[in-house]
């Protein structure tokens, strides 16, 4: 069953119990939002975006909660780096502060939206969207915003110089962040370390803190060793921590990706029920083609490997009753074998050649393959018996086989 059709069957489920139960209350829907927000900063998001669903689906016609209901999931997913999935619920949060003509709020959501793009070094569709968000909300606070989300596409697009630009005086501790990030990606280990000694303190986020620690391990010129043993005990102790709230964080993101869409209602569901049946029977008949002509590929390829094998066997037949098998190969003439070779292998010495076997390899696989025992390829080489066990097993390994799966391979190799 497809990812769609869970989706669309949680949506039914949804809306069945939102049909026994009733429509809940503005309050009701309010107290779910506050829960899910006390719940997220307890850090525990799946509970806080089971309620903040719950909320999503209710029905409400608040347009200015559900956009904050969105903004606080789309958050969540921003914490688990998920960052294509939050500027889509980012995008959600913005449509309903639209439909509010909640200014500020929607100018917001763009720029949230925007941070999203330059997380993804997508730079330009970041920019445009922060000129959106300006044109409609030109003021402060939203302007602190915006020079963020400047100096973080900037980052992310790889533009260190212009970063530095931004955060120029650095008016916040995100700002002094980027600020030494781009200190350090630049070389520049006194002036990255200078601002993260500043926020050391200060922070006590875990994502921030994984990269003070990390430049002020690699970065800091006059940390003695002692000071660097230190940081990286911390800095190890940081990154479990981060692991565990990633765990956490991608559980809820997985229950947001699962229940995102609210469930449709009236003639709306009953096309979307008819639209699913439609799509399964669609997949059923695709499912029914693919078998039979997958099975057509099998039994050809059946068909063309047996033929290939009786050629080669009425081959191998030929050259082990010839008179003089060193003439019909040709084997003091290394171009000349190769051709022969080729001709009556279907390609196999340059098959072989093509995966790095040199002229010996070659010489044994085709003796090897036309099944001579090793005295015969002893003297046609000519070489001791004793070495021919140990040159077979070799360049099987070459193969990746063993001395005693090379015939086979050989035969695989001519047949396909």
């Amino acid at each position: 069953m497809s990812v769609k059709t869970h989706i669309w069957i949680c949506a039914l489920c949804c809306t069945l119990m939102l049909a026994c139960s009733g429509k809940p209350s503005h309050d009701e829907v309010q107290g779910w939002y506050e829960q899910g927000k006390a719940l997220r900063a307890e850090g525990e998001p799946q509970e806080a975006m089971e309620l903040f669903l719950k909320a999503a689906h209710s029905g409400t016609d608040d347009e200015i909660l559900l956009g904050r209901v969105y903004s606080n999931m789309a958050n969540i997913c921003r914490q688990a780096n998920e960052h294509a999935l939050a500027g889509y619920v980012y995008a959600l949060s913005a449509e309903h502060f639209a439909a509010a003509k909640d200014d500020l709020a929607y100018a917001y959501a763009l720029n949230n939206v925007a941070w999203e793009h330059a997380a993804r070094a997508h730079k330009d569709s970041a920019l445009l969207l922060v000129a959106e968000a300006l044109r409609i909300y030109p003021l402060f606070p939203l302007t602190d915003k915006v020079v963020e989300t400047h100096a973080a596409a900037c980052l992310f697009a790889l533009e260190y110089d212009s970063v530095l630009y931004y955060t120029m005086p650095p008016a916040n501790d995100y700002l002094m962040m980027l600020r030494a990030q781009a200190y350090s990606y630049l070389h520049v280990g006194d002036s990255a370390t200078y601002y993260a000694q500043i926020l050391l303190p200060r922070i006590d986020n875990p994502f921030y803190l994984d990269d003070i620690y990390y430049i002020l391990t690699h970065d800091d010129p006059s940390a003695d060793a002692e000071t660097i043993r230190q940081l990286s005990s911390e800095r190890a102790d940081v990154q479990k921590a981060i692991e565990q709230r990633h765990g956490k964080l991608m559980l809820a993101v997985q229950l947001l990706a699962q229940n995102l869409y609210p469930a449709p209602t009236g003639w709306r569901h009953l096309a979307e029920v008819i639209l699913i049946l439609l799509v399964c029977l669609a997949v059923v008949v695709f499912g029914i083609i693919t078998i039979f002509e997958r099975r057509k590929l099998y039994d050809e390829r059946t068909e063309h490997d047996t033929t290939r094998r009786k050629e080669l066997n009425q081959s191998l037949h030929l050259l082990r009753e010839s008179a003089d098998l060193k003439q019909e190969l040709a084997w003091n003439d290394y171009s000349a074998f190769h051709h022969q070779a080729d001709k009556l292998f279907h390609g196999l010495a340059t098959t072989l050649e093509q995966q790095g076997l040199n002229e010996q390899d070659i010489r044994i696989c085709v003796l090897v393959l036309i099944g001579l025992p090793h005295r015969q390829i002893a003297a046609i080489l000519p070489c001791s018996q004793k070495s021919i066990g140990k040159l077979k097993d070799l360049t099987a390994r070459k193969l990746g086989v063993s001395g005693g799966q090379l015939r086979e391979k050989l035969t695989s190799l001519v047949c396909e």
